[in-house]
C-alpha cells in the first residue's frame, strides 16, 4: 500500500500548481482505494487491483475548511446542479467518508452519508 501512496501521490502532485497543498487519503481497513485533492484544483480517486494502480475518477473540489476537503466526480450532476455524491477526507478523524444530495428534491441539503473507511490522511 505504501508503494499505491507513493505513486498515485507523485501523480497528482505533476499536475498540481508548485504551491498548492495536496491531501491524499488512504483506506486502512483493507480497501484498496486512495482519495487526492489537490487545494483549489483537481482531485482523483485511485483503486488498486491485482494487476496495478488505477486513476478511476476525477473529481472537482466542493469543500475545503483546513481540517475536511471534499470533491465531487466531474460530471456526476446536470450542469448547474449541485453534485450528487461528494468523497470526503478529514485529517482530524483519519477518515474518507462521503456526503450526498437527492437529485429528486432541488435545493435539498447535503446529507452525510457515512463513512468510507478509517484512513491515514496527510497534507503534502
Amino acid at each position: 500500500m505504501r508503494k499505491f501512496l507513493l505513486i498515485a501521490a507523485a501523480a497528482a502532485l505533476t499536475t498540481a500548481a508548485a504551491n498548492a497543498a495536496t491531501w491524499v487519503a488512504v483506506c486502512t481497513d483493507g480497501k484498496n482505494i486512495q482519495y487526492n485533492q489537490t487545494i483549489g484544483g483537481t482531485g482523483f480517486i485511485y483503486l488498486k487491483t491485482d494487476k496495478g494502480i488505477y486513476q478511476t475518477a476525477r473529481l472537482v473540489q466542493t469543500f475545503y475548511n483546513g481540517t475536511a476537503v471534499c470533491g465531487a466526480v466531474h460530471g456526476n450532476a446536470p450542469d448547474n446542479a449541485e453534485p450528487i455524491t461528494q468523497v470526503c477526507a478529514n485529517k482530524s478523524r483519519k477518515i474518507i467518508y462521503l456526503k450526498y444530495q437527492d437529485p429528486t428534491r432541488p435545493n435539498s441539503s447535503v446529507q452525510d452519508a457515512g463513512i468510507f473507511c478509517p484512513a491515514t490522511v496527510t497534507v503534502q
